[in-house]
């Protein structure tokens, strides 16, 4: 079945051309050793076809394989190696969900009591069924955060109805806690401050403080962090033509269409213009 109205779907301000976030579809070669390409976010890993030799922090070498899905950290330290050819859709997310309106992440806190282990769970039927509707919107390269957003809420949902709270507890245990309340409140403030001083002075800890506990969390300073984290936003904005190159020097605050030049420059090697051709045009 072929996509109407393509160039619609790539000008919308809601479509997703930074494909480091939301569902991916990958397949690597026999051999190949690949990592998360963003470690800013959470990685859901759900291997469709193949073998892997995967090593996560002070996990190293488990085997995995089609029908099983794997949890990576946001910052977590994973590689894999292809022992055959490999078919996955990834998923990128931040800590910003609930399993559904019912139960917040929150609540798994009174089932995670076991040591930890390797995060991975099985795929079963259910969360097959979501996985293939997004394979076939990801085909037809149907790229709107609104589509995402849904199938992520419906995937979780089908954690949420079809596995134990358990399973999940022991799956999801690297974000409960106390770490997750520390992500929560970077991801839910970062964008409102000027700097991390303000940042830490939010949080009630100091600057010094605040820089080792955010590098222990997220495997990076908080100023190179944020730095990339509006490297990025400036880029999907870039990528819909609805969105001035005024508002985008309003937003992020830039002095002048030429600091926003000299930025763009540094960041992404080209000027504002060319990068949105390319952008736009790599979405055909």
């Amino acid at each position: 079945m072929k996509l109407l109205y393509p160039h619609e779907h790539v000008v919308c301000k809601n479509y997703v051309s930074d494909f480091h976030i939301g569902f991916n579809y990958k397949e690597v070669s026999q051999g190949e050793i690949w990592r998360p390409e963003d470690t800013y976010f959470n990685h859901l890993i759900f291997f469709l076809d193949g073998e892997a030799m995967m090593s996560c922090n002070e996990f190293k070498n488990h085997y995995c394989k089609g029908g099983e899905v794997v949890f990576i950290v946001q910052g977590a330290d994973a590689t894999a190696e292809a022992i055959t050819g490999l078919k996955y859709v990834i998923l990128s997310f931040d800590n910003q969900f609930t399993l559904c309106d019912q139960l917040a992440l929150e609540a798994l806190l009174a089932f995670e009591r076991k040591p930890a282990v390797f995060n991975k769970i099985d795929i079963r039927p259910p969360l097959q069924s979501v996985i293939d509707s997004v394979i076939f919107y990801l085909g037809h390269k149907i790229q709107c955060r609104h589509l995402h957003a849904m199938k992520q809420k419906e995937m979780f949902l089908v954690f949420r109805a079809f596995y134990t709270k358990e399973e999940m507890a022991r799956f999801l245990s690297p974000i409960l806690g106390g770490n997750m309340d520390f992500k929560a409140f970077v991801l839910q403030h970062y964008q409102s401050v000027k700097n991390v001083e303000e940042l830490a002075n939010m949080s009630k800890m100091s600057v010094r403080s605040f820089n080792r506990k955010f590098n222990q969390f997220f495997g990076d300073s908080p100023y190179s962090w944020m730095l990339k984290q509006k490297s990025r936003q400036i880029k999907i904005k870039l990528s819909s033509d609805r969105v001035t190159f005024g508002a985008i020097i309003k937003e992020y605050g830039f002095s002048s269409p030429a600091h926003f030049t000299t930025y763009c420059k540094k960041q992404f090697g080209q000027c504002p213009s060319k990068l949105r051709k390319e952008l736009i045009a790599a979405a055909y």
